[in-house]
């Protein structure tokens, strides 16, 4: 699992059953301090997240095939979270 900030939204006119009816974003890892790190990601959202949302995302082999209720779904990441806050006295 990972932080990332949603950056943009996919729009696709043809694309594979399993996203149907679900919203793609592009996704930017991100540090508990908002500093971005590593490369972009295409996730599918999960819980209503939008554009500069700062999200939770996570990746296991299955979950999305699971959570959609498909037998194999070429779905690699999940926004699962939407982050409210983050809390630490660790955070420079």
């Amino acid at each position: 699992m990972f932080l990332a900030k949603v950056k943009k939204s996919i729009i696709a006119t043809a694309k594979h059953s399993a996203y149907a009816g679900k919203r793609v974003f592009v996704v930017q890892p991100v540090e508990p301090t908002g500093r971005e790190k590593g490369g972009e990601w295409v996730a599918v959202d999960c819980v209503g997240a939008g554009c500069g949302d700062t999200v939770v995302c996570g990746s296991s082999p299955g979950v999305a095939g699971k959570l959609f209720t498909l037998k194999r779904a070429p779905i690699r990441t999940l926004i699962l979270a939407i982050v409210d806050r983050i809390d630490s006295k660790d955070i420079a």
